[in-house]
């Protein structure tokens, strides 16, 4: 499996993943929502960490390309 979350996008999911985690164990929520949140959570934590992502693949999103950097230069043929 290649990677298809990107670095950045791996650092939010882990911080959101571990902040909706403790959110649900400190929150005084009906069983249902903290269920609901613990799955969210360990889904965002499993792909930050894994760095590949179901949903991601599925329709064809791949946060790992970097853009390239500005050149000033034209390499164009002729000029």
């Amino acid at each position: 499996m290649a990677r298809n979350v990107g670095p950045h996008d791996r650092i939010a999911r882990i911080v959101v993943g571990l902040a909706i985690a403790a959110g649900a164990y400190l929150g005084g929520l009906a069983p249902t929502a903290i269920i609901v949140l613990y799955v969210l959570a360990a889904y965002l934590l499993l792909t930050g960490l894994a760095g590949w992502d179901l949903l991601y693949k599925l329709i064809d999103v791949d946060t790992t390309v970097q853009e390239q950097p500005y050149s000033s230069t034209d390499d164009r043929a002729g000029l």
